[in-house]
């Protein structure tokens, strides 16, 4: 370090490559701090313009089935009918999620559909 003192000599910059010379221009440039300051004046305009909800109504499609054997207990309904439909209701394309118990003489089926479908 004292020989480039005593020379004066500066140190030559390494070679860069794309990424390098653009970061090296825009901190060399004078209209970096403009754009940067125009950006953070126009994300707080959209921030404090966009209309938001607090708690939205998000209408979720939906079906549930109900299933009635009377005499049967509720793990037979849960093996035999509950079981069964979940995995059909699955299948279906655009479902999201199935979820199904069963108490006695009675098997129930819910299907939720992802948000926005139509089927």
């Amino acid at each position: 370090m004292s020989e480039n003192l005593k020379n004066n000599t500066p140190t030559p910059e390494p070679a860069l490559n794309l990424a390098g010379k653009l970061a090296r221009s825009f901190m060399r440039s004078k209209i970096t701090a403009l754009i940067m300051i125009a950006l953070t004046l126009f994300g707080l305009m959209a921030f404090f313009i966009t209309p938001r909800l607090y708690n939205p109504e998000i209408v979720v499609p939906g079906a549930q089935i109900l299933v009635q054997r009377v005499g049967n207990s509720a793990q037979q309904i849960q093996e035999q009918v509950v079981k069964p439909l979940e995995a059909i209701m699955a299948s279906i394309k655009g479902v999201d999620h199935t979820y199904g118990y069963a108490v006695n003489d009675m098997g129930i089926v819910t299907v939720s559909f992802k948000v926005g479908s139509d089927e």
